[in-house]
């Protein structure tokens, strides 16, 4: 009986999209759950498809923040390898887009909500990640162009602080000396 019983579980568990991750009803938890999937190989079907439900529940409950959240992780995903590497799978479906257009279009919407929200550095924040999209398309003109507005924004008296601090790339000392780097780096004959 106990083996018919890990037999079912063990079939409901391998069917389930997200298997091995703990379910919430949270939609914010589903994202971070998400990211943790992303970062897993093999697992971006399943990172896509909590990063899709997050959004959706966001959206019914208009919590601009999250959608705000939900959509960078839907523009991080979209030019990530967990994304590339499901190719075939997102071809079958005629979904797979070779270009950075999804991951952009997703920072776009970000960047919206972060703004109807009033989180300036989570605008900054989506437009740096906006620019590094365009990079990936070797497109450095728009790139380095985002990364501009990301500075100039985040710089900005609109930036004032509203209980949050979005994260950076811990080998800058800062946020604004990432963006400042990342300018350094990609733009000099740019801007």
């Amino acid at each position: 009986m106990k083996l018919t019983v890990v037999s079912l579980i063990t079939l409901f568990l391998l069917g389930c999209a997200a298997a091995g991750v703990p379910y919430s009803n949270d939609s914010m938890t589903k994202l971070d759950n998400a990211y943790q999937l992303m970062g897993t190989q093999g697992r971006g079907l399943a990172a896509e498809k909590l990063g899709l439900q997050a959004l959706a529940e966001l959206e019914e409950s208009n919590n601009t923040y999250g959608v705000a959240e939900a959509h960078t992780f839907l523009g991080l995903f979209y030019k990530n390898e967990s994304y590339r590497e499901h190719k075939v799978f997102y071809e079958k479906y005629n979904e797979y887009d070779p270009t950075a257009s999804k991951s952009i279009h997703h920072f776009e919407l970000a960047a919206k909500a972060f703004e109807e929200d009033g989180d300036y550095w989570g605008v900054s924040k989506a437009l740096f990640s906006m620019g590094n999209a365009y990079l990936t398309d070797n497109d450095n003109a728009n790139g380095c162009s985002k990364f501009q507005e990301s500075l100039n924004i985040y710089q900005s008296d609109k930036n004032v602080y509203v209980g949050r601090v979005h994260p950076h790339n811990p080998a800058f000392e800062s946020y604004e000396a990432m963006v400042k780097s990342f300018i350094e780096k990609h733009c000099a004959n740019s801007l």
